[in-house]
């Protein structure tokens, strides 16, 4: 008797695992239209809710599981443009000249301002030390283009944790936040390459933009990202056109280590 209770209550589970799955699964997007016809669709986004939140706790713990301190203020003395393009600084970060349009090219990366890149949602691996400096992981950024928030390393926390409690549920997600939050709960999604700006609610007047990037751990500190989530870089498409995102160049990170 006792082992036909057990295969009834497995098949019982089951069958709640399945549908919490399908409940999880329908578009934020599908329930909308649902519930302006009138349907309850409080079981829906419940659900949808309860796995974020055990999703989001899990990547909070492995966020917080290894230390990785850098000093950006090593950074002060390359900051003033334009720089010395005999600099050790200027040729770690342009590398090369290129055989034509030499000018346009020291100009890219002897004018461009030091911006700070904030990861705001990564693929886990990102967080865990790693010597393999090939492998690359997707992440959700954000850049601030205007000078008073460029380097502004007390904002770009303020931001990145703003955003973090919006994806784990832990403060409502404002209307002009609500796709980069969704891009943050895709990270790994390979066909979203959505851009933006961040939205007014919480930008306190940056210009600043948002995008999905590619980031190899050869150019993060000890092959994973740093504990305040910040890699500087070097904009190369400054000033930024209305309508067009930042392009940014990879510091080396001696520059930047503590």
């Amino acid at each position: 008797m006792g082992f036909f209770k057990n295969q009834l209550d497995n098949f019982k589970q089951s069958i709640e695992n399945q549908l919490d799955n399908f409940k999880q699964s329908v578009p934020d997007e599908r329930l909308d239209e649902l519930e302006a016809q009138g349907y309850d669709v409080s079981e829906y986004r419940k659900a949808k809710q309860n796995a974020r939140s055990a999703k989001n706790a899990i990547l909070e713990e492995i966020r917080n599981a290894h230390e990785n301190c850098t000093n950006l203020t090593k950074l002060e003395p390359y900051m003033k443009t334009p720089r010395n393009i005999e600099s050790e600084f200027f040729k770690a970060v342009a590398g090369k000249a290129p055989w034509f349009g030499k000018d346009k090219w020291r100009r890219k990366y002897s004018e461009g301002p030091i911006v700070y890149r904030g990861v705001v949602a990564a693929q886990s691996e990102l967080y865990k030390p790693s010597d393999k400096g090939e492998d690359a992981f997707y992440a959700v950024t954000i850049v601030a283009v205007d000078k008073a928030h460029q380097c502004n390393e007390e904002w770009m926390q303020r931001v990145i944790k703003q955003l973090q409690d919006m994806q784990a549920g832990k403060v409502d997600t404002p209307s002009d936040c609500a796709e980069l939050v969704d891009m943050m709960d895709e990270v790994d999604n390979e066909g979203d390459w959505r851009t933006g700006m961040l939205g007014m609610s919480i930008s306190e007047g940056a210009e600043a933009h948002y995008r999905k990037d590619v980031l190899y751990r050869k150019n993060l500190p000890n092959g994973f990202l740093p504990t305040n989530g910040i890699v500087p870089q070097v904009c190369t498409n400054f000033p930024v056109k209305e309508s067009h995102s930042p392009l940014t160049a990879n510091i080396p990170v001696q520059f930047y280590m503590g």
